[in-house]
């Protein structure tokens, strides 16, 4: 019965994911046509939930295929550039729905949302990731990454490279970064005072160069 009850499931789920873009004329004619904008069906979540049998994160396998998939295909059409891309997001949102702990898709979907200059799905998706998973690094940082570097917001950036300095197994590199963007945020006093504490804390005659350097650049006296 658990055999018959997968076969459905697969059958059931390749069929959806196979109609997905039914109607918008992709699939078979090539994609560099000008391609209506029709509507793109997405079913709940909650109805995928119920229509898997217990099989959620293969569903969820499928839809981030789906998503990647119609990513490539957009690229590859002639439309307007602000009609591109408007169901990445759903299909993304779609497959993390299902498995919330996808942590590959929250961060990969977060990037070609990235790519296509989604900032705000990216972030909603990076944060749907960090509130269904506190305890991994990941959604936190690349949302830190994405503040600092697109969005050229020290203060956000600064906020969630603090949480991801406080979990386990994220970059070396994150508490270098976090008095920099208390000086670019403006905080120029707590910049000085945590590289100081870090000068106290390390042998490292490599980071001590680097905090010998930031200080001279904060016009703090260098020991």
């Amino acid at each position: 019965m658990k055999r018959i009850g997968f076969l459905w499931v697969t059958i059931f789920i390749l069929a959806l994911s196979g109609s997905i873009l039914v109607g918008r004329g992709l699939e078979a004619r090539g994609g560099t046509r000008e391609v209506p904008d029709e509507p793109l069906f997405v079913p709940s979540a909650t109805f995928l939930r119920y229509a898997s049998l217990g099989y959620q994160t293969m569903v969820a396998d499928l839809m981030w295929i789906r998503a990647t998939q119609e990513f490539g295909k957009e690229l590859m059409t002639k439309k307007r550039w602000e009609r591109k891309h408007k169901f990445l997001f759903p299909l993304l949102d779609l497959s993390v729905s299902l498995d919330p702990h996808f942590i590959g898709a929250y961060r990969y979907g977060g990037l070609l949302l990235h790519v296509v200059k989604q900032y705000e799905n990216a972030i909603a998706l990076y944060e749907k990731g960090y509130a269904a998973n506190p305890d991994r690094w990941e959604m936190p940082h690349d949302l830190g990454r994405l503040y600092y570097l697109d969005l050229k917001d020290h203060e956000k950036a600064l906020y969630w490279w603090k949480i991801t300095d406080k979990l386990p197994g994220r970059p070396q590199y994150i508490p270098r970064f976090i008095p920099r963007l208390y000086a670019g945020a403006g905080h120029r006093e707590k910049a000085i005072e945590l590289w100081l504490e870090m000068l106290d804390a390390t042998d490292s005659e490599w980071l001590r160069g680097i905090i010998h350097q930031e200080l001279e650049k904060l016009g703090a006296p260098v020991r």
